[in-house]
């Protein structure tokens, strides 16, 4: 009896030893063998849980985009058309004004009737 005794208080012992054993092996494995899912998802909740909760800012005028938006609304109007899309004559107007000095009317005109601004567009390099 008591040596099985002895054999059982041993038991833990051993256990333990090989406990400590693994522990060993496991800290000189290499990097990639001890980085499993579970450990980085439990450095990551440490760390979230240590770092200091810092709210958002709101969102204004200097985070809105819009002196962006704005500025490209205005390079696309600025952009030169192209010479056969309907807005060829967008920097050369197809009106003549009829009459002397200020007082003169000014007559729009398209269709057919536009086509010597549309030319005269083409001539002075207003569309591409």
């Amino acid at each position: 009896m008591t040596v099985v005794g002895l054999g059982l208080a041993c038991v833990p012992a051993l256990a333990q030893e090989l406990i400590d054993e693994r522990k060993d092996a496991a800290a000189h494995a290499p990097l990639k063998l001890r980085l499993t899912d579970e450990v980085i998802s439990k450095a990551v909740r440490e760390s979230l849980a240590e770092s200091p909760r810092v709210p958002l800012r709101e969102a204004g005028k200097v985070l809105s985009g819009d002196a962006y938006q704005k500025f490209e609304r205005a390079f696309s109007e600025a952009e030169k058309p192209g010479c056969l899309h309907p807005d060829a004559t967008k920097f050369q107007p197809s009106s003549t004004v009829i009459g002397k000095g200020g007082a003169g009317w000014n007559v729009g005109v398209g269709g057919l009737f536009a086509l010597p601004f549309w030319a005269a567009a083409i001539v002075r390099g207003k569309c591409n």
